[in-house]
């Protein structure tokens, strides 16, 4: 019970943060602090973001999974590390980091080669 609470709440919030998932937010949202970015052909059909004090989740609807040149963001409690993990449509792993949190917002980038590159924000502009 208490799982499923964790995950429906993690997806509240990821559709809340779905419309904040670039670089440049609408007025009055703030930036998320993790974002998931799609660079490779695979279809990311959910996202798993973890760590000592949250779990989070999201599964894209059939209609929306996450594409190349997407993006998705998530606001991450105050923590030092969280693990990320990208799932296809048909819930294979398509890969698994973690990320060292930093003061400005990270990004993990999904390449073709279907490896995880984890680099600050502004970086990856």
């Amino acid at each position: 019970m208490k799982h499923g609470l964790i995950l429906l709440s993690g997806l509240a919030l990821a559709l809340v943060l779905s419309g904040c998932a670039g670089p440049v937010c609408p007025m009055g949202e703030e930036q998320p602090d993790l974002v998931v970015y799609n660079d490779s052909t695979a279809i990311i059909g959910s996202i798993t973001v973890s760590s000592e004090k949250e779990s989070q989740g999201v599964a894209m609807a059939n209609g929306s999974p996450l594409e190349r040149g997407e993006s998705y963001g998530f606001e991450v409690a105050d923590t030092d590390r969280v693990t990320v993990e990208l799932w296809d449509l048909e819930q294979h792993s398509l890969g698994r980091c973690q990320v060292k949190m930093e003061e400005q917002p990270m990004r993990v980038i999904l390449d073709d080669q279907l490896g995880l590159l984890v680099q600050a924000e502004q970086e990856a502009e």
